[in-house]
């Protein structure tokens, strides 16, 4: 009779995972501890700057918001140095965000994000235009993953501003992030002063408001963190939080926008950036959340974007890497009335940096 029994045991092997934040810096010394068959790299582009008036009839446009990217099992070599970016946010009305990557070599094929040593990437989102017209999200098809089953999600587009002499200023975008696309900034309506809120990072659309109180930004993707929109002229929309958008101002007089609130993905200030908030009329547009949050449109000052992260997990959770898995025949023998066994028992062994299991087949 031929018996095949079956065990895996995911504690057995289990250890604590390792996250790091990268914010700063051009290069990375990849720990020695690292694992080299058990991670994942996300990154995060930075926010396009809001615009300003650019005349009478040209209300300030919404700046897009960075993408993100996730690469798996990424194969870097323990203590050695690589080279890495981080996207810087629009710091200037209408300025573009840059891109965030990383290489698996300090100098070579490394120079932008389009270098053959980069193996995750997210690009950054373009600057409100002067032209009223949102800035375009970061493209999730120009940001690189490497890895089965890896991941690019785009920014959310700035919010167009429309072109009457009336009209208030758009939302900046949201972020690209694990959960999906970044949120576009809000449009104001036809012949209101108000101004639109700011688009949730990886979630929900910035509102446009009902010109009576300013509008309220979008929430994240879990549906919430979206900023309240200015109760009255002269009072600021309310800040996002949890990487929802920023509201916006309200009426036609010095009432600003208000911020993106942080994402947090990763951690309780790290995440997906909300888009900011408009300023309405006269105001100054509300700007991007960390991570990659696009900035809002104003009347003399547009709102910054937010700069991009690259965040290291290593191990990778369970099944993540499972290519890596390896297979290993012993063959042992068990005695039978003191005598050794004529047919072996075969004992297969299942090595992963995530689990360990058995595979046990032999006569009984």
């Amino acid at each position: 009779m031929l018996i095949v029994l079956l065990a895996c045991f995911g504690g057995m092997s289990a250890k604590a995972q390792t996250v790091i934040e990268l914010t700063s810096g051009t290069t990375w010394a990849v720990p020695a501890g690292f694992n080299p068959s058990s991670n994942t790299i996300e990154v995060i582009g930075g926010g396009g700057a809001g615009n300003t008036w650019a005349g009478s009839s040209l209300a300030g446009a919404g700046g897009g918001g960075g993408a993100y990217s996730k690469s798996k099992c990424v194969a870097l070599t323990p203590s050695t140095t690589v080279t890495i970016a981080i996207g810087s946010g629009g710091g200037s009305n209408g300025a573009n965000g840059t891109d965030s990557y990383i290489c698996n070599t300090l100098t070579t094929n490394c120079a932008s994000i389009a270098g053959s040593a980069v193996v995750a990437g997210a690009k950054g989102g373009a600057g409100g235009l002067t032209t009223s017209h949102g800035g375009a999200g970061g493209s999730a098809s120009s940001s690189v993953c490497t890895g089965g089953g890896c991941v690019k999600n785009l920014g959310g587009n700035g919010g167009d501003a429309l072109l009457t002499s009336s009209s208030g200023n758009a939302g900046g975008a949201g972020s690209g992030g694990p959960f999906g696309n970044g949120a576009n900034g809000g449009s104001p309506p036809a012949s209101q002063d108000d101004g639109a809120g700011g688009g949730g990072g990886g979630g929900f659309p910035g509102n446009v408001s009902n010109g009576i109180t300013g509008a309220a930004g979008g929430n994240n993707h879990a549906g919430t963190g979206g900023g309240a929109g200015a109760a009255s002229t002269n009072n600021p929309g309310t800040a996002g939080t949890v990487g929802g958008g920023g509201g916006s101002g309200a009426g036609s007089s010095n009432s600003s926008g208000g911020a993106g609130g942080p994402g947090i993905e990763w951690d309780s200030t790290h995440g997906s950036g909300g888009g900011g908030g408009a300023g309405a009329t006269a105001g100054v547009g509300g700007a991007g959340g960390l991570y990659g949050g696009g900035g809002a449109g104003g009347q003399n000052t547009g709102g910054v974007g937010a700069q991009g992260i690259i965040v290291i997990t290593y191990p990778a959770a369970a099944g993540t890497c499972g290519a890596n898995a390896h297979h290993k025949l012993i063959d042992i023998s068990f005695p039978q009335n003191g005598k050794s066994s004529a047919a072996p028992l075969w004992l297969g062994v299942l090595t992963h940096p995530d689990n360990l299991g058995f595979l046990l087949v032999g006569p009984w």
